[in-house]
């Protein structure tokens, strides 16, 4: 049983939700096939666009949430509170998802492992230094992704819908990337890669809306975004593959057994964690037909409903 401290309210309904989020995903989709457009073949395209939602929230709060709001939506996005111990399960639970995805893969014979050189100290050494400074670049995905538009959609939808919908709306940011540049996951067929990474990405955002919402605060889910995605490129970095082809459609972020891998994590979460999803439901207006988020806000936001953490 994973235990955390009371988690903190969630933010006040806000005027215009549905409005709220059309310009935010409007934004966030144009600005990221604006870029791969222009930068069909930089390596820097991918990490341009980590910054494009974070970008996206701040013009859809100046535009779209009365002035009086603003600073409401903004203490929701989380970066007010540690996380505590979701900063350890937001590392372990990649690496266990990597760890077995690329077990798969050996076991298959796709990849292959070489004896220890003298180089793993130093290897984890760089994973380690990457992962914490890439932890504040990805703020700027995730402020968007899990400290707005999650929010916004639980607005008007369910906590569980609302982290489904915000990871399917993740994964079609990646589209432009992934199919009009050449620097971001380009080995292997679009036919067979796309779809994997759509599943992958959706269910991937149960996993971090979760995190989210569990651990009240912003910095678990970016630091889980970054030891994803460098324990991803440390671990494939170090093996040898068959094929690069094979390997993109067996583990790594495209392939089959980390989408089969992480779907389960998300299943897992939806059916035995589904209280904590709830969490990102508004109050209810008094008098209001809506029935809100029952117990789960009450008591300053202690959740007293079965199943969660005590």
């Amino acid at each position: 049983m994973l235990h955390t401290k009371a988690p903190a309210p969630a933010p006040p309904r806000t005027a215009h939700p549905v409005r709220e989020i059309a310009v935010f995903l409007g934004i966030t989709y144009g600005l990221a096939l604006a870029i791969a457009l222009a930068l069909p073949h930089a390596g820097i395209a991918p990490l341009v666009s980590i910054l494009v939602p974070v970008t996206a929230v701040a013009l859809t709060v100046a535009l779209t949430v009365p002035r009086g709001e603003r600073r409401a939506v903004w203490a929701a996005v989380g970066l007010g509170r540690s996380g505590g111990t979701g900063l350890v399960v937001a590392v372990v639970g990649p690496v266990l998802i990597i760890g077995l995805s690329f077990a798969v893969a050996a076991a298959l014979g796709v990849v292959r492992f070489p004896g220890p050189d003298g180089s793993l100290g130093a290897a984890l050494g760089r994973v380690v230094l990457a992962t914490a400074v890439f932890t504040v670049v990805f703020l700027g995905e995730e402020v968007g992704w899990r400290g707005f538009l999650l929010f916004r959609l639980a607005e008007v939808t369910s906590g569980r819908r609302a982290a489904l919908l915000t990871g399917a709306f993740h994964a079609v940011f990646h589209l432009p990337l992934l199919v009009l540049t050449t620097t971001y996951q380009s080995a292997g067929s679009r036919w067979v890669v796309l779809p994997m990474v759509m599943v992958t990405l959706t269910m991937a955002g149960v996993w971090y809306g979760w995190l989210r919402l569990w651990s009240g605060s912003i910095w678990p889910v970016a630091l889980s975004h970054s030891a994803f995605n460098n324990v991803v490129e440390t671990v494939g970095g170090a093996a040898v593959a068959t094929s690069p082809v094979t390997m993109a459609y067996v583990t790594t972020e495209t392939g089959a057994a980390t989408m089969l891998i992480v779907t389960a994590v998300a299943g897992y979460l939806l059916l035995r964690r589904a209280a904590d999803f709830e969490r990102a439901r508004p109050p209810r207006h008094p008098g209001s037909n809506d029935p809100g988020p029952g117990p789960l806000l009450t008591e300053r936001g202690r959740d007293r409903s079965e199943g969660d953490p005590a």
